[in-house]
């Protein structure tokens, strides 16, 4: 597993710093194309808006990865290509993801048929600091596979918890609760 994640990442970081902007604007593009409803499909009641909430911390999450080659980084400190992302380069990662998290969530106020939740921009934050907190951890000298493991697994409990949250509250209350 940690090594599927190297080789990502290492062919993330091999991309010349002129085109890994590519990357990134490609999957924001999807994501609001996403946001845009296009893409109904079989309405599966609250288990369908649960898959649906549970789709965002994904997709921020490589939001984030893809962002992680601009970022500023540090010498691995085993000497490999290997990324040690600096705290500047992982709060550049997070925040970046959570502002276009929000942009997302205003367009999605525009759209008919979707709504603005300050549930699913929690549900994006929380993809994207647990990829930054695993690209951060990989960068260690002292990772290993059950660290990585465990902060995987953190990572997917606290996705579904945000996802879990932004269900219930849309089922008992309606749409979500936006400031604009």
């Amino acid at each position: 597993m940690q090594r599927a994640l190297h080789l990502t990442v290492l062919c993330l970081l091999s991309t010349p710093r002129a085109l890994a902007w590519l990357p990134p604007l490609a999957w924001a593009s999807f994501i609001f194309y996403l946001s845009s409803g296009r893409l109904d499909g079989p309405d599966l009641g609250v288990f369908g808006g649960f898959l649906t909430n549970l789709a965002h911390p994904g997709a921020f999450g490589v939001f984030a990865l893809l962002l992680v080659p601009l970022a500023r980084r540090a010498a691995h400190p085993r000497g490999g290509k290997w990324t040690g992302l600096t705290p500047e380069g992982a709060l550049w990662v997070f925040v970046g993801a959570v502002i276009y998290g929000f942009t997302d969530e205003l367009h999605q106020a525009t759209v008919a048929g979707r709504d603005a939740s300050v549930f699913d921009l929690l549900a994006d934050a929380v993809g994207a600091f647990f990829v930054v907190l695993v690209v951060r951890y990989l960068g260690r000298r002292d990772a290993t596979e059950k660290g990585l493991r465990h902060r995987l697994l953190l990572g997917l409990l606290a996705s579904v918890g945000a996802a879990a949250i932004s269900t219930v509250y849309s089922e008992q209350v309606g749409e979500g609760p936006w400031p604009f």
